[in-house]
């Protein structure tokens, strides 16, 4: 069970509204009138703002949520009735089956889980309660609390709703989703959240929370990207979404049809289909043509929708940063759960100098691989003095590679993987099928196997260390190389690791784990001597030992944290639920 929240199910764990409004008269009164404005509970006129604070009665969500889940099924519902559309005939009763179907159990299943669902706010957790045949009953502790990020697709921004997310530390995934409520209110409960988590605040920090939740960003502008920065952004990326958007609209539809309308002429697309029939390799070619140009275009259209109007703050403790052009995302970063810095680029923006800049935090965003995109495309140095506005450190002089054993190994797993591909190939390859210059086209890729050597010895030269008293900095990739940066005080977990292969050839993994690290793409530092290694491994748990006992005796005054009973921190007691 996760730390920071905690599930229960029951079918009984709703409770009634009597209940909530006798706590809420008992508890928040008090509360709720010293601190403002916030979710309007039901039944609340228009004209009287309900108090900031503890809403203790469960709340439902706007009732537009259910126009939109409704309009968010239709398009399932077009796939469903599209073959009937197209060629209706009692060959297509499955499809007509499943949209009666969807008018008696989606539809149904919709208005249920809207009524299902509620929240509501205490001065110590959210308690979420959803379900239909499933009951659940989530509470997430306000201290857990990392970030509550406000999402405004294009549709909901046309009716002034918001969805509110709120993420935990050590969380993978949203801890709880509010979808949707009214603009208003997603800023009323996130300023309400802040403000139960900061209870000590001065009267301007108050202030403060106040002009956010009516929309303004305060604090230090880090970073702005306009327009055209955006776009320059999107030309060095390459994407494939809108090629695969493409050829799954293909399915849907008669792709000779289109041709025929496009071209106008039979004749003209005889003309094409016997060209390409000619010249095989010059129409690979263009396919390849067409696709990278696709790609790149989408590329384009992908970053102008994700970081349209980036903006970044950096407001006290904490980044703050606003993005998108039909999907507005709205969130907030604290310094002190950025765990480490990761500088990202890829070869062609690297000949030019651009960077992007990301954040790896205790609670992992599913949405960005477990990491947080803090500056999406900027010049090297900006990035680094950015970077130092977040996490102060000072990059190596020098890099230690790793082993050069590396390359063999990497060259022999590729060829191996090649052969796996090919010699199937080459085996039910017909006979009098393409064969250039006599060999079937399988064989080809034996040609393959000089750029595998170069892509092994590129890898190896792209991947380096550095071991320092502030921390620890990888760089490795070819077309995504990556750089980590990450301090000493963020070090939780020191292992090495070594394959059959790589003990044979007395080689292991260096790998140091952190809080919230991400799925993929490890900072681990890959086929070093063993004895370097493990005298690495003892260099940095040594660093991180002192740092921390240095600490504990600073707070303490011993080095030692085993304490007396009477000398350890108890939780306060409280009745407040």
């Amino acid at each position: 069970m996760p730390s920071s929240a905690s599930h229960s199910e029951s079918e009984s764990a709703e409770p009634s509204q009597g209940d909530a409004a006798t706590a809420s008269s008992q508890e928040g009164e008090s509360i709720a009138d010293s601190e403002g404005a916030g979710p309007r509970p039901e039944g609340a006129s228009d004209g009287v703002s309900a108090p900031l604070g503890a809403v203790r009665e469960p709340q439902r969500l706007h009732p537009l949520t259910l126009l939109l889940r409704v309009g968010q099924s239709l398009p399932a519902l077009f796939i469903i009735l599209l073959p009937t559309l197209q060629n209706p005939s009692s060959e297509n009763v499955f499809s007509v089956v499943f949209s009666v179907l969807y008018g008696v159990v989606a539809l149904p299943a919709i208005v249920l889980q809207y009524l299902r669902f509620s929240y509501r706010i205490t001065p110590k957790q959210i308690v979420i309660q959803k379900g239909v045949l499933k009951r659940q009953n989530r509470s997430i502790p306000v201290e857990r609390i990392q970030n509550i990020q406000i999402e405004e697709n294009l549709v909901a921004r046309l009716f002034g709703l918001a969805k509110v997310t709120i993420e935990t530390a050590g969380s993978s995934a949203t801890e709880g989703s509010l979808e949707y409520v009214s603009k208003s209110d997603a800023l009323d409960i996130r300023r309400a959240v802040r403000s139960f988590q900061h209870r000590d605040l001065s009267d301007e920090g108050e202030a403060e929370e106040t002009g956010e939740a009516e929309g303004e960003m305060t604090g230090e502008t880090l970073f702005a990207m306009p327009l055209s920065r955006v776009l320059l952004s999107g030309a060095f990326r390459f994407s494939l979404f809108y090629i695969a958007l493409v050829f799954s609209a293909l399915q849907l539809v008669d792709p000779d049809l289109i041709m025929r309308r496009v071209l106008r002429s039979q004749g003209r697309i005889d003309q094409i289909t016997e060209a390409m029939a000619a010249h095989p390799a010059l129409s690979i070619l263009a396919s390849i043509i067409v696709a990278g140009v696709l790609g790149w275009i989408s590329g384009i259209l992908v970053h102008l929708a994700r970081y349209y109007n980036f903006q970044l703050w950096l407001d006290d403790d904490k980044l703050r940063k606003r993005h998108g052009l039909f999907t507005v995302t709205e969130g907030t970063i604290p310094l002190k759960k950025v765990q480490a810095l990761i500088l990202r680029t890829n070869p062609l923006m690297r000949a030019f100098g651009w960077y992007e800049l990301e954040v790896q935090t205790v609670g992992m965003n599913v949405d960005e691989q477990g990491h947080r995109v803090v500056a999406p495309f900027a010049q090297y140095e900006d990035i680094l003095a950015m970077g130092r506005r977040i996490r102060s450190f000072d990059l190596p002089d020098t890099f230690g590679s790793v082993s050069p054993i590396t390359i063999r190994r990497r060259f022999f797993r590729y060829s191996l993987a090649l052969s796996a591909v090919l010699l199937p190939s080459v085996y039910f390859w017909p006979t009098g099928w393409w064969a250039p210059a006599g060999f079937a086209l399988p064989w080809w890729g034996v040609s393959l196997v000089p750029f595998l050597l170069g892509w092994a010895v590129l890898q190896y030269r792209n991947h380096d260390y550095a071991v320092q008293d502030d921390g620890l900095y990888i760089r490795r990739g070819v077309l995504s190389h990556y750089l980590w940066i990450i301090p000493t005080e963020k070090h939780h977990v020191f292992h090495t690791s070594a394959t059959i292969f790589q003990r044979r050839l007395n080689l292991k993994t260096l790998f140091v784990d952190t809080a919230g690290a991400a799925t993929f793409a490890y900072p681990e530092v890959i086929d070093l001597p063993a004895e370097e290694a493990d005298a690495q491994l003892d260099q940095l748990y040594r660093r991180f030992q002192t740092l921390y006992r240095t600490r504990i005796e600073a707070l303490t005054g011993a080095p030692d944290t085993r304490l007396d009973e009477d000398e350890r921190l108890h939780l306060p007691v409280s009745d407040d639920s």
